[in-house]
């Protein structure tokens, strides 16, 4: 764009811009050309992990050796024709846009003509590659590239995993949760006339799914690639799910320990005994401290239950210091979280003189969860330092111990850790982002200044209007 707007207002070439560019423009026709005529010389069309895939198919299943090599072969030139087809495509857009260059510097053509004929040009560019994706085609009858309103609305549907949690977690709470839930969108929907009026099959799948999260507290982990698939955060709390933008410490935690750590149970799955799954499970420390109750394998099946899950939180008998968080973040590998809580030696401060003793009568329960707060109720006999199995995001999450505010660490890298006193308290967790809450006075004031602006030039404008006819007068 640089060089177009420069090359329009300088009107032209001059001898040494013309033999650049004119190299340039050849030497990209020369390349599009070869992509088209020799699409083998830049790619082989398989993937090294396919390629392997493929070599274990085959290993698995020598007498269908023919038929997988047959059809990578046609995998091979699908992917050719495309690539091809899309060099030819290139390769007539750069001609036409060099010709179209060389005319106007040249002085065959004038600006008028290269600014309409360039834009056809992106018109037609971009119009062949929409096409693509949004189109009147159809197959037997439908459309092939419009979605269904409710495939929009309701992208994923409850599988056999996700029914079996369902049927192992509902509780009398959910259920009172889900009853308001309805009556809520049934007095919405009242004026509704028709069809529009019902709640849909689909709504109250989703309701319902809404209630058991807001009334439960387990987590669910998908074996095969948690870190990109976001469909379990649609039903459950999960410890995947994906987003472009990942917590840098989560993301940590994912490379030491999590990932690894799903490798190890994939492993013992392959054994087909529960036994050993549960053996190992109980040796997953960071598993089991971000309460990973369940485990989906196969959609289709009950997901595996972990009995070793911690739960919403817990009384630690120990508190272990870590000099920085590096330290930290290997220790978390070598200590077991129901016992032990790995603490950067930064947040001493904010556990105070709290000794950490074992009180086999304590007792932590999560009585309310939202997005914004967390509420639970604590008992003990002897106080302690409570682990709280949330992610620490830093100040903007404020703790109060029965309504006064108090300081909390982080713990086992991610988590939380707050000193407790002996009894019964209410710890309450909630967002109070100061900088959040000064944005939204300095946007309104904004606002209000631009309106204020915007209403000062009108009036300026229609008293100018207004004395210029008596001014001719």
């Amino acid at each position: 764009m640089l060089y177009l707007d420069r090359f329009i207002r300088d009107g032209g070439w001059d001898k040494i811009i013309e033999r650049k560019s004119l190299i340039t423009m050849g030497v990209v026709l020369v390349l599009l050309l070869a992509m088209a005529v020799t699409p083998n010389l830049f790619s082989d069309f398989i993937s090294t992990q396919e390629r392997e895939a493929f070599n274990e198919q085959i290993d698995s299943q020598p007498q269908a050796e023919a038929q997988i090599i047959a059809g990578v072969e046609q995998l091979k030139l699908a992917r050719q024709h495309i690539f091809t087809s899309d060099a030819w495509r290139s390769f007539a857009f750069v001609l036409a846009g060099s010709v179209l260059l060389f005319l106007f510097g040249r002085r065959k053509i004038g600006k008028p003509v290269l600014l309409g004929v360039l834009g056809v040009l992106v018109l037609l560019d971009l119009w062949t590659v929409d096409k693509r994706y949004v189109n009147n085609e159809k197959d037997r009858g439908r459309y092939m590239a419009w979605e269904e309103v409710n495939a929009n609305k309701f992208p994923f549907q409850a599988n056999a995993a996700d029914k079996a949690i369902m049927e192992a977690e509902w509780t009398p709470a959910a259920e009172a949760d889900l009853k308001t839930t309805m009556d809520r969108l049934k007095a919405e929907r009242a004026h509704e006339s028709g069809r529009d009026k019902m709640v849909l099959p689909e709504e109250e799948m989703l309701a319902r799914y809404g209630s058991l999260r807001r009334n439960s507290d387990y987590r669910v982990l998908n074996l095969n690639n948690p870190f990109q698939d976001a469909r379990v955060s649609y039903f459950h709390k999960s410890l995947g799910g994906y987003h472009g933008a990942k917590l840098k410490k989560y993301q940590d935690l994912i490379e030491f320990h999590l990932g690894p750590a799903i490798q190890r149970i994939g492993t013992a799955l392959q054994s087909g005994s529960i036994a050993t799954v549960d053996s190992a499970l109980a040796q997953e420390g960071v598993l089991n401290m971000l309460n990973t109750r369940y485990m989906i394998y196969n959609p289709e099946r009950p997901p595996i239950r972990n009995v070793n899950a911690l739960g919403s939180a817990w009384f630690v008998e120990e508190v272990k210091w870590a000099k920085n968080a590096d330290e930290e973040i290997v220790q978390l590998g070598t200590i077991d979280p129901a016992t032990t809580a790995l603490i950067d030696e930064r947040y001493r401060e904010a556990l105070g003189t709290t000794k950490a003793s074992a009180d086999p009568s304590a007792n932590v329960s999560l009585d309310e969860y939202r997005t914004n707060k967390l509420t639970y109720t604590v008992n003990s006999s002897n106080g302690g330092v409570v682990v709280f199995s949330e992610i620490w995001y830093g100040p903007d999450w404020q703790a109060t111990l029965d309504g006064k505010p108090v300081d909390y660490a982080r713990a086992d890298y991610v988590l939380r850790a707050m000193a407790v006193p002996p009894g019964d308290h209410t710890v309450v967790f909630s967002v109070v982002g100061k900088a959040y809450n000064a944005s939204q006075g300095i946007a309104l004031a904004s606002s209000a200044l631009l309106i204020l602006l915007v209403l000062g030039a009108l009036f300026m404008e229609v008293k100018r209007t207004m004395r210029d006819p008596e001014a001719e007068a």
